[in-house]
């Protein structure tokens, strides 16, 4: 044993040794990873400053290129060790768009003849297993980092060259290595499904006025699943899943049949005074036998501490196993401001309706927690997601583009405020899916939300979209059978994906059935102008007709125009000429545009015999978003063009393409 003097720091009850790299509480060491030891001295060293992110990743990481998240990871398993309290932060400030401050007193000292030695067993057994999960942690980052980059493909039209052997042998090597991730990551096997979790968090029941507080029935269990669904064990059924329960009394046991889910957590909402009384238990659905119960009552302001008190108990309860990187997203807190949360609740239980009505109210909602809060990274993303649907569903002509680029701008905030929030990823996958057209970064974007988030299932419905239009349908089918794994009640999604698959397939007889449910389960005509088109190629012109006739008035500037280009190719077809040309005048003299209504433009003017109309149209159609191969060489409509030598080199030019994405995309079908 040697004595000499140390120098320690000391803020509340705990010590600091930068000698020994340890953090003592009551004398008795607090685990901490290596890097987290660094990050409390750097931060301690520098109490009460303000010290930038970029700042704190050079110190930390001097020699090494590295995310954000692995500054927040450490950040949070700090304040775990240190026992924070999500909403009083005691020691580490979080400063928006900047970075961190310790802001507790503390206390440097100067210990003469202070003894050196540990029990050496004591330390090492801390030390050894913090440094394995350490380790285990780096190395999810740069598997996130490998995976991330796999769908990162240049555009299709580009050239094949000629590589050199020796070349080519590392990239089939490169592209074997990138398959696995791709199956591993975007198709899992049975193996891999099997050690998985189900849960599905079904809408509480509200006990007070619903018009009081009734958004709480969706507003809390939303957030749950939002928090929980970052955990890659556990598989929870989106929110989308679970709305039809709101207001049921359910067969626990049926739930879980409908759901494909072993777990199910319910709850109910009770509003006393300026209090609520929440009460949650998680079933096992197979047996109906309790995992975990229990009563809170809370103050308006601690439903944010509801939210993460439930989340650590479900996962507790459920024996979920959880990386750092994980545990930072499932816990972290994104407001600290009590009414900019409950309003974000609000907007998510009015945008979860997919009407016009609640729609506008989520926009409202989320500008109202944005007013409270402007870095509240979850609201920005609503706000997103909220003007997407606007867009695309609800705007009428004159103010179709002022919703698209807001939907644009807000996703870009968002990630701004956060790169690493699933939801960011999910509204800008949305954007480019919904205003864009832009496929590559519709599938870059919905690949990035479901790695940070492997429970959502919109993102494989936005690929399949993506895929289909490149004509991959092979791919998009694929890619509807894993939303559906994730959420069976997305019933809607999955008709309308696979009878447009059916459809640009030739297979009419089998589009027609599966449109037709996408009516019966749908409020809004989201496929009428499809329908129409299935029963138009399957020989009921007539009645698809009618249908068009009815959706080209629609108040949406889309589903109006889609209508009146559709209703155009089919005048055309049978002669009705004066028609058809006042319909192409009015869909060419308006706001909206799209690549399927230029393509209708196309096949309208095929009809009419103006084959320089018709390529321009065709290739416009195919530039800005649908180069379908396989439709445009199956198409009755555009028989008339035939062999048109012009016509028969864009064919070629398309069909290169298609070879060049199914190339690219195959490592996707293992």
């Amino acid at each position: 044993m040697s004595k000499r003097a140390k120098q320690f720091y000391e803020f509340g009850p705990f010590r600091l040794d930068p000698t020994e790299r340890l953090l003592l509480r009551g004398g008795e060491p607090v685990p901490l990873t290596p890097k987290a030891f660094e990050t409390l001295l750097v931060l301690v060293k520098n109490s009460g400053h303000i010290l930038d992110k970029d700042e704190l990743m050079k110190i930390l990481w001097p020699d090494t290129i590295v995310e954000e998240a692995n500054l927040t990871v450490n950040i949070s398993i700090l304040r775990k060790a240190l026992g924070e309290s999500p909403h009083a932060r005691e020691y580490i400030e979080t400063i928006p768009k900047r970075g961190y401050r310790f802001v507790a007193d503390v206390r440097e000292v100067w210990v003469e003849g202070a003894d050196l030695i540990l029990e050496e067993h004591t330390r090492s057994r801390v030390v050894v297993k913090e440094e394995e999960s350490e380790r285990e942690g780096e190395r999810e980052t740069e598997r996130a980092g490998d995976k991330r980059r796999i769908f990162h493909f240049p555009t299709p039209l580009l050239r094949p060259r000629r590589w050199p052997l020796a070349l080519a042998a590392v990239l089939v090597l490169a592209l074997a290595v990138a398959g696995y991730f791709v199956r591993e990551r975007l198709w899992p096997t049975e193996e891999t499904r099997a050690e998985r979790i189900t849960l599905a968090v079904l809408p509480f029941h509200v006990l007070t006025e619903p018009e009081e507080i009734g958004f709480l029935g969706i507003g809390i269990p939303d957030a749950i699943i939002t928090r929980l669904a970052n955990a890659g064990q556990l598989r929870v059924r989106p929110t989308s899943a679970i709305l039809r329960y709101k207001g049921q009394t359910v067969d626990l046991q049926e739930v879980g049949r409908v759901l494909k889910t072993e777990n199910v957590l319910t709850g109910t909402v009770l509003k006393t005074g300026d209090r609520f009384r929440v009460s949650v238990q998680l079933v096992q659905v197979r047996d109906g036998v309790p995992l975990w119960g229990e009563h809170y009552d809370v103050a308006q302001q601690d439903l944010l501490t509801l939210e993460d008190l439930v989340a650590e108990k479900v996962s507790a309860a459920l024996k979920i196993q959880m990386t750092a990187a994980e545990q930072a997203r499932v816990y972290r807190r994104y407001t600290e401001n009590a009414a900019a949360y409950e309003s974000y609740l609000r907007g998510r239980s009015y945008l979860v309706r997919y009407t016009k009505e609640g729609t506008l109210a989520a926009v409202e909602a989320f500008e109202t927690a944005l007013r409270l809060d402007p870095n509240y990274p979850l609201a920005r993303a609503g706000l997103a997601m909220a003007s997407a649907q606007m867009h695309l569903r609800f705007a009428g002509e004159a103010e179709v583009k002022t919703w698209g680029e807001r939907a644009k701008r807000e996703a870009q905030r968002a990630l701004e405020l956060d790169p690493n929030l699933a939801e960011a990823h999910l509204a800008l996958a949305a954007i480019y899916r919904h205003t864009e057209f832009d496929w590559e970064r519709t599938i870059e974007e919905s690949h990035r939300a479901l790695e940070l988030n492997p429970n959502l299932d919109l993102p494989h419905f936005y690929r399949a979209v993506a895929f289909y239009h490149l004509g991959l349908l092979e791919l998009a089918e694929r890619e509807v059978g894993a939303g559906i794994e994730i959420n069976p009640e997305n019933r809607v999604e999955a008709a309308r994906t696979r009878g447009l698959i059916a459809l640009l397939s030739g297979r009419y007889a089998e589009a027609v059935p599966l449109l037709e449910e996408v009516q019966r389960l749908s409020e809004k005509p989201l496929s009428d102008s499809w329908l129409a088109q299935a029963y138009y190629y399957q020989g009921e012109r007539a009645r698809g007709e009618v249908m068009l006739e009815e959706l080209r008035r629609s108040s949406s500037a889309s589903a109006a125009a889609r209508g009146q280009a559709t209703l155009a190719s089919f005048l055309a077809a049978r002669g009705e000429r004066a028609q058809a040309k006042r319909l192409l005048h009015a869909v060419t003299a308006g706001a909206y545009m799209d690549h399927h209504v230029a393509y209708s433009l196309g096949a309208a003017y095929a009809q009419l015999g103006q084959r320089d109309e018709a390529l321009r149209w065709l290739r416009k159609a195919a530039n800005i978003g649908f180069p379908c191969y396989p439709w445009y060489a199956r198409d009755p409509l555009l028989l008339p063009l035939g062999s048109d030598p012009e016509f028969q080199h864009f064919l070629e030019e398309l069909r290169k393409s298609w070879e060049t994405a199914k190339a690219r995309y195959a490592l996707a079908r293992g």
